[in-house]
């Protein structure tokens, strides 16, 4: 492809090359011929601009002037943009295609038949599909395939949805006037093909929330006094002056900026260092609290390592300590009583000894007495 445009483009200039040689040939030639005074003779092909003499009109030399020639190219149309049904590639929304379309065809007057053509060829996707499927008295309609076109591709939203976004619209951080005017602009156009009898008065309803919801409160303040003292002011007119006020002010603070920029640089090295006083002074504060934190936490361990270690015997003054005596105690864990050798009661409430027991309880229980003193 770009071969053929590249060839198609030497063609035409070789082409005009040999007009303008052949076109200095003929100013030279009609120089060179006397012509008559205030008569100026036509330029002739063949014999009669080979032999003037035979025309019997006298011709004056006329001067070759430098003439710049131009070689202007003018499209017979104008593009139309296309549309697929896909928010990703195409560049407009239905609606505005729509629009375009419409001034399109106005320019390229015909027949239903060959605009309903001319639509369908601007189509492409799922668009194209899905007027290709239709009856064939809706695809030669261009209203109708338009109508088809904008209930399946239009806007889904609400009409209380589009004002919602419509009145939230606030102006952004970094956001200049005009963008936020023009995306005001926009949602109300949104709002209005949806619902074109939800606003009596939408240039009021615009300039009103383009003012309340701007970033700068001393701009609000002074558009609101100019609106309160002539409350016809339209949107535009508040927009120009919005405009003008912030490209005042920005100018007056580039001049100030100039004229004072060594008391600016001073004060923001005195800022500087008042910023760095500061974080020094916060740095020193938190090194306290940090060694603070750790000395707790050392006493904390300490006191923990004391808890968790077994608890020493405590000795008496004598140097001896006193051991009681040591029960017995079975497999099962059932205590063995010391008198009488009999599990599941102590010495102190054995009855052996109250029942007259044998000798052998007898000198058990002496020898546990013994033990006991």
């Amino acid at each position: 492809m770009a071969d053929d445009v590249a060839e198609q483009l030497r063609a035409l200039t070789e082409m005009v090359q040999q007009l303008r040689t052949e076109n200095t040939r003929l100013r030279e030639e009609m120089a060179q011929r006397p012509v008559a005074v205030g008569v100026a003779s036509p330029v002739r092909e063949g014999p009669a601009a080979q032999s003037p003499a035979r025309s019997g009109v006298q011709e004056e030399p006329v001067a070759a002037s430098g003439v710049i020639e131009r070689l202007i190219y003018m499209p017979r149309d104008r593009k139309c943009p296309r549309f697929s049904g896909a928010v990703s590639s195409d560049l407009l929304v239905v609606e505005d295609w729509i629009e375009e379309v419409r001034r399109f065809l106005a320019s390229r007057p015909g027949s239903r038949s060959e605009q309903a053509l001319i639509v369908f060829d601007l189509l492409d996707g799922e668009a194209r599909t899905e007027v290709k499927f239709r009856p064939i008295i809706e695809r030669d309609d261009p209203e109708k395939m338009f109508t088809i076109l904008t209930s399946v591709y239009g806007c889904a939203q609400s009409s209380i949805s589009l004002q919602n976004q419509f009145f939230q619209r606030r102006q952004r951080e970094g956001e200049s006037l005009r963008a936020y005017s023009h995306a005001l602009l926009s949602l109300m156009e949104v709002v209005k093909r949806r619902d074109s009898s939800c606003f009596t008065n939408s240039d009021s309803v615009l300039r009103d929330q383009f003012i309340e919801h701007l970033r700068d409160a001393v701009l609000r303040r002074e558009l609101r006094r100019q609106v309160r003292l002539d409350p016809a002011l339209t949107f535009l007119a508040i927009r120009s002056e919005a405009i003008r006020w912030v490209e005042e002010g920005e100018s007056v603070t580039t001049h100030r900026a100039r004229a004072h920029s060594l008391c600016t640089y001073t004060a923001a090295v005195e800022c500087g260092a008042g910023a760095n006083a500061v974080m020094a002074q916060r740095t020193d504060e938190m090194t306290e609290l940090k060694e603070g934190l750790r000395r707790q936490q050392l006493q904390l361990d300490a006191i923990m390592r004391r808890l968790e270690s077994p608890p020493a015997a405590v000795q008496p003054r004598g140097g001896s300590v006193h051991r009681g005596p040591k029960g017995r105690f079975q497999a099962e864990g059932r205590v063995i009583c010391l008198r009488c050798n009999l599990p599941g009661h102590i010495a102190r409430f054995c009855r052996t000894s109250l029942e007259g027991g044998s000798e052998a309880g007898a000198s058990t229980d002496r020898a546990v007495r013994q033990q006991e003193n």
